[in-house]
Order: structure tokens, then C-alpha cells, then sequence
């Protein structure tokens, strides 16, 4: 590995053997010392139109268009992968999304697996907390050195999870393992979106022009020693629609409370299924505004079945009315019958519980239901950059903590409420008062006139220009 791939950093002996040693042992537990013979091919989307999936089975042969890179590792990188297609097709192209988990294969399996324990660590850290949430903060806000270099390594091997995929057509990656693997594998224009706002060695694909969302991430990387030709900033990860609308939802949602409707308050569930505990307390604190339908709460509990049939115990035990929607046909048409500019209060239940059997209904509903509602309840993952009002909950790893910093200087989201009793006085506060929630609508209208949620739109207008 040349000193440029790694920033002119440098690794000692001790970790050499250490990364040789970890190295071995992922190729003899995976049995990688041989490449699985893959072709990949396109099959169609059937959602979405002009977005094929990448995988190693029967299909067409890879054309023109771009290629997205993903990994299904919670929710946050196949979000920014929806942000990143939607724009593209908007502009007319073919999108062919390459999942490096949704392959059959070892190499995929080894990755799954890593996956797999990361997502058990994120539930441990969020229900237990104490010294398990410190050991796990510093693990993912440790991406040194070395890291990228087991990656880059690893990446090599990998290579051919792209076999197929002809090397002129654009990639754009949205986890590092993705972009990397690219690179090593030669495609000639490899643009990858770098998630969060905590710069760490590891999240960077050398050889790739890397996008960060903030001005801060991008002085941190300079500082860091990333060249300023291989780093720009393109701004936030959101999708097309709700980039597009960012500026009419927010002035609809001052008008819905000039009109004093009551305010509807969005908790999605990350991909991890992490932080049932905080859940559960939130919504028992809330159960009498609740029951008094003094405001609305919607939670999207995603494809994590046990959390869900846990909620609809506790609920039912606390006598809490609640209303579910079940895929992704109820979904569209419970927005249909509640957007922004229907002024209207429902009679339902103040409470619905979504819940979905695949891993695209399930991210995907999340970017749907914030075209609706006014207030996001969520942790400070890549949610934190879009264009909604934010109250923050407990963080799931310290590398979090940015995100939220970069929503409070746009002036669009509240510090993180580390204890579910914060979270309940902001969602009071915000349901009973209007200025700040006002405010914050206002900073959005500001920001989305600068750009700053047109990120995925800049990076696949990169991927498309002719230099």
C-alpha cells in the first residue's frame, strides 16, 4: 500500500502484524482465498422506474447510466443511495444499484456478518448504555489509519463483486467498502458520498473524488492530509422530492400552525432496531397526551418485527389507543388523504404505528412520511440532514454527535435529548408553542435557497459532466 493511498500517514510495525493477523483470519473463516466467479446482471426495479438492481443471477447486461453503490448496514447508506437514484432518474438516467450484501456469495456473507454484529453492538450500546454506550462511541469514532488500510486490503479482494459492470460507466458509492472496491477494480470515474459529519480515515475511498455535506467535515479533512483535488463539498444527502419541495413544505407547515392543527411528530426506527428501551419511555411519558389527542405520533418501526409486536404489548397493556399500517400501498394512501396543504385534522388515533416486511418499504416510508409531517423524533444519523424541524434523541455511537451539531447551526434541529424525559419536554414544547418550531421552518427556506440539501443532486451531476 503506497504512503499516497494512505495520506502520507504512516502505520507501525505492531499494527502491520496486527492488520496481517485480522486479515488472515477474515480469509480463513470466509474461505476467500479463491474469488467467487460472478457476473453481474440487471433486472428491473419494480417500484421504481429506470432503476435496476445489480446482482449475480440471470438478467440484462449493464448499459449506460450510473451505477450506486450501497450496503445494506442499517438504514442510513441505502437512504443515501435512494437520494442519489432519484436524482438521477429525475435527470433522465438509468440507475442500477449494486448491493454488495444483496449478492450470493462468501464475500458477501463475510460482510453480512460484520454487519451483523455491528447492528447487535448498536442494541447493546442503546438498551444497556454506561460503559457498554462508551466502549461503542469510541469504536465508531475510531476510524484511524489502519482501518482504511484493512479496508483498501480487503476492497482488492473484492474486486470482483463488480465483474460485469463495464468500467466507463459513472460509480457513486455510499459506503466506503463500495468505493474502494471500485477503485480497485478499475472503473474509470468513482465519486463517493462520505455519511455523517465526523471525518474519520475510514470513511474515504483514495483514488475516488470524495463529497462531504459540510464546510467543517471538509476542513477536517484537509487538516487530515485528504489532497483538495480528491475532496469536495457537495452539501446534504437528501432525496429529489423532498429536496425539491423543501421550501413549499416548510411554508405549508407555518401555515398549519398559524392555523393551530395539531402537530404531527414522525419517530422512525433506525436499521439496527436499536433503542426500544428509550422508545417504550417516551411513549408511556406521552400516553395522556396520547389518549387527549393533543398531538399526532407516527412511528415507522421499519421491518424489525420483534420491536414491533413488543410496541403492540406495551401499548395494549397501557391501554394506549393506536391505529397500524401495514405496507407500502396503506402508506401512500394514508399521505394521500394527510398532506401539508389539506387542512384538515383527521379523526383517528393520535398514535400510528407503521411497520413493513422488506428493507426498501421499510427505509423508504421514512422519506415518504416526512413530506407529511412536521417534526422528525429521531437519533442523529443521516436523517439529520434533511429538510424537516429535528428534536434529537439519544445518539447510537459517538460519531453522531456532529450530525446533530451541523442541524443546530443551520438552525433546524435541537440539541440531543440524551434522556427520553428531555425528548417528552421538547415534544410538549414544540406541540403547545409555535415560535421556534417557526423558526426552524424559516432556517430551512434559507437553507434549501443556499443549496444545502441539493448534495445528492450536485455528486450525480458530477458522475454525468464530460470531465
Amino acid at each position: 500500500m503506497s504512503r499516497t493511498e494512505l495520506y502520507g500517514q504512516k502505520i507501525s510495525s505492531l499494527t502491520n502484524l496486527w492488520i496481517s493477523i485480522l486479515k488472515k483470519f477474515i480469509f480463513l473463516k470466509y474461505n476467500l482465498f479463491e474469488e467467487t466467479k460472478i457476473e453481474l446482471k440487471a433486472t428491473e426495479f419494480p417500484i421504481i422506474n429506470r432503476l435496476s438492481l445489480l446482482k449475480n443471477q440471470n438478467g440484462n447486461s449493464v448499459n449506460d447510466g450510473l451505477v450506486v453503490g450501497t450496503v445494506r448496514m442499517g438504514y442510513g447508506h441505502h437512504r443515501m443511495a435512494y437520494a442519489l437514484y432519484t436524482w438521477a432518474i429525475a435527470k433522465g438516467n438509468n440507475a442500477f444499484l449494486h448491493d454488495i450484501l444483496a449478492l450470493d456469495c462468501k464475500e458477501s456473507t463475510a460482510i453480512k456478518e460484520i454487519d451483523g454484529l455491528y447492528s447487535q453492538m448498536s442494541k447493546w450500546s442503546s438498551e444497556i448504555g454506561g460503559f457498554v454506550e462508551w466502549i461503542w462511541g469510541q469504536i465508531t469514532s475510531s476510524g484511524n489509519i489502519a482501518s482504511l488500510e484493512i479496508s483498501l486490503q480487503l476492497a482488492e479482494r473484492y474486486k470482483n463483486l463488480l465483474n460485469g459492470v463495464p468500467k466507463h460507466i459513472p460509480y457513486l458509492s455510499t459506503y466506503p467498502l463500495n468505493g474502494q472496491i471500485a477503485v480497485a477494480y478499475g472503473i474509470k470515474k468513482v465519486i463517493h458520498l462520505i455519511p455523517d459529519n465526523y471525518p474519520q480515515y475510514f470513511l474515504l475511498t483514495p483514488g475516488a473524488i470524495n463529497l462531504v455535506q459540510s464546510p467543517a467535515s471538509y476542513m477536517k479533512f484537509i487538516e487530515m492530509g485528504v489532497p483538495k483535488e480528491s475532496l469536495q463539498i457537495a452539501g446534504h444527502w437528501v432525496s429529489h422530492k423532498l429536496a425539491n419541495e423543501a421550501i413549499s413544505n416548510s411554508e405549508l407547515r407555518i401555515q398549519r400552525a398559524e392555523k393551530k392543527l395539531k402537530r404531527r411528530f414522525l419517530i422512525p426506527i433506525g436499521g439496527a432496531g436499536a433503542q426500544k428501551s428509550y422508545l417504550i419511555s417516551l411513549l408511556d411519558s406521552l400516553s395522556s397526551k396520547i389518549k387527549d389527542k393533543k398531538l399526532k405520533l407516527w412511528v415507522n418501526t421499519g421491518d424489525h418485527k420483534n420491536l414491533f409486536e413488543d410496541l403492540k404489548v406495551f401499548l395494549t397493556s397501557k391501554q394506549i389507543p393506536f391505529h397500524i399500517i401495514y405496507g407500502r400501498e396503506e402508506l401512500l394512501g394514508f399521505c394521500e388523504k394527510r398532506k401539508l396543504n389539506n387542512f384538515q385534522e383527521e379523526e383517528e388515533n393520535s398514535l400510528v404505528l407503521f411497520h413493513f416486511s422488506n428493507h426498501f418499504e421499510a427505509f423508504s416510508a421514512t422519506d415518504i412520511l416526512m413530506e407529511i409531517a412536521d417534526v422528525l423524533v429521531t437519533k442523529p444519523s443521516e436523517l439529520a440532514f434533511f429538510p424537516i424541524p429535528k428534536i434529537f434523541i439519544r445518539r447510537v455511537g459517538d460519531h453522531e454527535a456532529a450530525s446533530a451539531f451541523r442541524s443546530m447551526e443551520l438552525g433546524e434541529g435541537t440539541m440531543e435529548c440524551r434522556e427520553s424525559e428531555h425528548a417528552v419536554e421538547m415534544i410538549r414544547f414544540f406541540s403547545e408553542t409555535d415560535g421556534i418550531f417557526i423558526r426552524m421552518n424559516e432556517c430551512i427556506i434559507r437553507n434549501s435557497r443556499e443549496g444545502i440539501y441539493d448534495g445528492a443532486k450536485f455528486a450525480v451531476d458530477l458522475a454525468t459532466s464530460k470531465t
